[in-house]
């Protein structure tokens, strides 16, 4: 019975070992801190917004099993209230677990925006505690609306013509 008991126990655990774990660390803003200010944010907002969206993407991807990864997950934040989000990781995330996390991310309740958009990225490693030397994310969609518009160096042009469906 000890054993069976053992071996039922060992098959959890290696279950739960193989799941992936994501991991955050800084959030890089787009804007400046007086633009954000003059778009009415509020950084405690944005703060709860952030644990709130890590919480969504860990419950999205608590059950995967996915290669050692980093790069970040990409947000932008509209005055009308949507959420747009995009990845850029090192490699690059299966189709249907990268549909999950921005799903998750998209799903996030936003912090306020009186004006135009608020863009953010924030790293993300899975299963590795070193993030991405990457200063700055650039999801493929946005290199995309970019080589479309004419290299524009507008964050808030590039993101809404990248912007999710």
């Amino acid at each position: 019975m000890k054993r069976l008991l053992c071996a039922l126990l060992f098959l959890l655990w290696a279950t739960l070992a193989q799941a992936a774990q994501p991991r955050f660390d800084e959030v890089v803003f787009f804007q400046s801190e007086q633009a954000m200010l003059q778009k009415e944010v509020k950084f405690d907002e944005v703060a709860r917004f952030s644990r709130k969206l890590q919480s969504n993407i860990w419950n999205a991807l608590k059950k995967a099993k996915l290669p050692v990864g980093n790069g970040y997950v990409v947000i932008a934040v509209r005055a009308d209230g949507q959420v747009g989000a995009w990845l850029d990781m090192e490699p690059a995330l299966h189709e249907y677990y990268e549909n999950e996390v921005l799903q998750a991310a998209m799903k996030t309740p936003p912090f306020f925006v009186a004006e135009g958009s608020v863009v953010l990225g924030l790293k993300m490693a899975i299963d590795t505690p070193k993030h991405t030397s990457k200063a700055k994310p650039d999801p493929k969609e946005w290199q995309a609306a970019r080589r479309k518009l004419g290299n524009t160096a507008d964050i808030e042009t590039v993101v809404q013509a990248a912007w999710p469906e």
